[in-house]
């Protein structure tokens, strides 16, 4: 995502001065739509609209259905998860994301895109879970549209590989050393403060370890 976490440590870090990238041009789906009363039903791909305007002019769905998504998307954007009055009569900690879809009349088909196209949710667990997570999703997919580009995801040209490469080389010119295929066995303590870690029979000693939550649980 173009506002997300990650593109953001990079900015930070000026990893990004060794990556090119490349903007994704859009989002799509795929939808059975009717073709006529001779035609019956044909398969289409339309854009995935990411905002209020783009609902309007979407092929996604009907002239009703068009004007309760764009409402929809200004709920969205104008939600903030710290001030409960922008909720609009709904408690997104505790009420799932399905009263909310119900609140604006949504249909099947849109909530479908909506769910796994915008929030980008793998399975449909996700409506009956509480709606600030999803809400969130989509308003960081919309913040992303515009920022680097009018998709909101970013890629790096050479492929994902590049980003630990690009890692590496911010790292040799600041003097560290980059250790691969190496199994990290232990994280050392001294005096209850970590002092490196161990690999096999070598130990590499530092004041700070940067890691996943799951190496030290």
């Amino acid at each position: 995502m173009a506002n997300g976490k990650l593109v953001k440590m990079l900015l930070h870090t000026k990893v990004t001065k060794y990556l090119e990238w490349k903007c994704v041009d859009a989002s799509y789906v795929a939808q059975w739509q009717k073709g006529g009363l001779l035609k019956g039903a044909k398969m289409a791909v339309c854009k995935v609209p990411a905002n209020d305007t783009e609902a309007l002019k979407s092929s996604l769905m009907g002239l009703f259905e068009k004007k309760r998504c764009m409402n929809f998307y200004k709920y969205v954007e104008n939600v903030e998860v710290e001030d409960s009055t922008t909720w609009k009569d709904i408690d997104i900690n505790a009420q799932p994301m399905r009263d909310v879809y119900k609140k604006y009349k949504l249909e099947d088909n849109t909530i479908d895109f909506l769910g796994h196209a915008v929030a980008l949710h793998t399975s449909d667990d996700y409506l009956d879970l509480p709606a600030k997570d999803t809400l969130e999703k989509m308003q960081l997919y919309t913040e992303s549209i515009g920022r680097y580009g009018d998709s909101p995801f970013l890629y790096p040209i050479y492929g994902l590989g590049g980003l630990p490469e690009a890692f590496s080389r911010l790292c040799a010119i600041h003097g560290g050393t980059y250790m691969l295929n190496t199994k990290v066995d232990e994280i050392l303590f001294e005096s209850g403060k970590v002092s490196g870690i161990r690999a096999g029979e070598h130990t590499a000693k530092a004041p700070l370890v940067i890691c996943d939550p799951s190496y030290i649980t």
